[in-house]
Order: C-alpha cells, then sequence, then structure tokens
C-alpha cells in the first residue's frame, strides 16, 4: 500500500504543494493513492499535477 508525505512543513493541502507517494507500483497507483488522501482529508476539489518519478522509486506530485 502507497504511503504519501506531505512536504509542506505546516502540513497544509492547497495549490503549490508537493506530495511524496513511495511504494506506489505505477503513476497510476501513486495518483489514485492520492485521490484518497485529498478525500480522506477533505481536499478533493484540489487538481493534481502529473507526477514525477522521484529518486528510489517515489512519485512528487504537486498539487494545483
Amino acid at each position: 500500500m502507497p504511503s504519501i508525505i506531505n512536504r509542506d512543513q505546516t502540513g497544509r493541502l492547497e495549490p503549490g504543494v508537493v506530495l511524496t507517494v513511495s511504494g506506489a507500483e505505477s503513476e497510476n497507483d501513486a495518483v489514485l493513492a492520492t485521490e484518497n488522501y485529498l478525500r480522506s482529508n477533505g481536499k478533493e476539489y484540489l487538481a493534481l499535477a502529473v507526477p514525477e518519478k522521484g529518486e528510489n522509486d517515489t512519485y512528487e506530485i504537486r498539487l494545483g
């Protein structure tokens, strides 16, 4: 199961914040995990930028 780390030091979820997804088997899994994360935090209206493949099989997704 993928895990998500909010890269914002204050933990806010708003446009411009980067989320790092690890443990996803594919880009689609990373997007799905992020959508579920946003939904569980009541922020499902935020847009997602195209995930960028990071180091150590992680994906970085910028909120928009």
